[in-house]
């Protein structure tokens, strides 16, 4: 394998961490910012999902999720 290619390799998996990382840090900035009761409600809807999974339904339906969760109070 050339320079060329290995340091291009290297690129490839610093971006690669650089993105996951910022992922991880997405998710736990919104997971912190939402409502307890709603966190709650949808760990037991969604049927104990990951976070970035929890994360993308809450975002894409924020309004749906805070209602349920205003129920359960």
């Amino acid at each position: 394998m050339n320079k060329l290619t290995k340091y291009t390799l290297l690129v490839v998996a610093l971006l690669l961490l650089l993105g996951i990382a910022g992922r991880c840090d997405y998710n736990e900035s919104v997971i912190y910012n939402m409502p307890d009761n709603v966190y709650q409600v949808m760990k037991v809807k969604l049927d104990n999902p990951s976070d970035s999974r929890l994360v993308d339904e809450y975002v894409n339906n924020r309004n749906h999720w805070d209602s349920i969760a205003n129920e359960y109070q």
